[in-house]
């Protein structure tokens, strides 16, 4: 085989490798920032989303952004997911964002974030059109220091036979 040959079969190869690989089914990512990087009890994070599809299941994650000065292994947020109709839907999480050795669990971004998506809901939305939904900090602390940004993410799923 030739040099030339033995390139293309390469080139080849790693293009049915890569375009096989399929990443994540993302329907809805946003994040906001936090100014300052403190998160006040009060402030209250707002994500609205359209829902045309009402077959599928929605996975809900927490998207979290933070720096070495969260001084916490964990947190708890408030959530409220708001339908169309005004039906409301809404509970506590906990996250835990560090092992026990204070090691963060999340993957590090620009070296000095780490970035953490944590799964806390799947449910089908029964209702066409525009929800809402809300993420308040939970802690004892008025203000969390070093929580840069919060998101969500929603994946839509087929629904398991």
């Amino acid at each position: 085989m030739t040099r030339n040959n033995s390139l293309f079969l390469l080139f080849v190869g790693a293009i049915m490798i890569f375009s096989s690989c399929k990443g994540e089914d993302i329907y809805f990512q946003k994040y906001e920032t936090i100014q300052s990087s403190s998160w006040n009890k009060e402030e209250v994070k707002v994500f609205d989303f359209d829902i045309v599809d009402t077959t599928k299941l929605y996975e809900f994650y927490l998207n979290l952004r933070n720096n070495n000065e969260y001084g916490y292994g964990n947190i708890f947020v408030f959530w409220t997911l708001q339908s169309p109709d005004g039906r409301t839907k809404t509970d506590t999480a906990q996250f835990i964002l560090a092992k026990p050795n204070g090691q963060w669990l999340g993957k590090s971004a620009s070296g000095t974030v780490i970035e953490n998506s944590m799964y806390f809901l799947k449910t089908k939305l029964p209702t066409r059109g525009t929800y809402s939904f809300e993420f308040v900090q939970g802690m004892r602390d008025e203000n969390l220091e070093g929580i840069k940004d919060v998101g969500l993410k929603i994946k839509k799923k087929d629904e398991p036979r």
